[in-house]
């Protein structure tokens, strides 16, 4: 399958799944979208534990992964919740951001597990936000504001009791404050754009993948 969403950054390639190409976590669907790619994905809980792809660990209870191995990528499930993607010169990694794992600090785990496997300091890395739902189209409610001082530009007050989150502009914010400048963000919401299934507004169903994977040259 064609990949309809794809970027490139830092020597990478980043690519988000659509809709159309079903839900990824069906192996022979993720196996077709990814084309023979070896791209190892977390199992997801909603937490902020890091798992290390090149381990060959149980991955079952993490939310992200690294690793040190050119020829592996990392990639996160989605319906809603951004992933966010650092890439060292020598190292990846992906964390799955919903509400939870960022209130929990998700960021932090994700940089530091990075931290631990690269030689660069993460001044010199690229961040990637994939797409989610906008802060427009996110209402949430006070446990999810009192969860955590949320950076004020990622609230929008709507009420006493209700703001929209920007969880995009809250994953920047926490990135920058750990060193990082070049941060890019995909700028598609999962709940506006066609293309896209969001679990928020539709209901539950397939979810998305982002994936990273390093661009190898061919030899000359």
């Amino acid at each position: 399958m064609d990949l309809t969403l794809a970027w490139e950054c830092a020597g990478c390639r980043l690519a988000f799944s659509t809709a159309a190409d079903g839900d990824m976590r069906d192996p022979s669907r993720q196996s077709a979208w990814l084309r023979g790619r070896h791209v190892v994905v977390p199992g997801q809980v909603h937490g902020i534990r890091i798992g290390d792809a090149d381990a060959g660990s149980e991955l079952a209870g993490c939310d992200g992964l690294v690793t040190r191995n050119p020829n592996c990528g990392v990639g996160v499930f989605g319906a809603d919740c951004p992933g966010l993607v650092l890439i060292a010169p020598d190292a990846l990694g992906a964390a799955h951001c919903g509400w939870r794992g960022t209130a929990g600090g998700i960021v932090g785990a994700l940089a530091a597990a990075l931290a631990a496997r690269s030689r660069h300091p993460p001044a010199t890395w690229s961040a990637f936000i994939g797409p989610g739902i906008s802060g427009p189209r996110y209402v949430v409610d006070g446990p999810v504001r009192s969860a955590r001082a949320w950076p004020p530009q990622s609230l929008d007050q709507v009420d006493a009791e209700h703001a929209h989150l920007d969880l995009a502009t809250a994953i920047s914010a926490d990135c920058r404050a750990l060193g990082m400048h070049q941060i890019t963000l995909s700028g598609l919401c999962t709940a506006g754009d066609p293309r896209l299934h969001s679990y928020r507004h539709q209901g539950r169903g397939l979810v998305q993948l982002l994936a990273v994977w390093r661009v190898i040259p061919n030899p000359a």
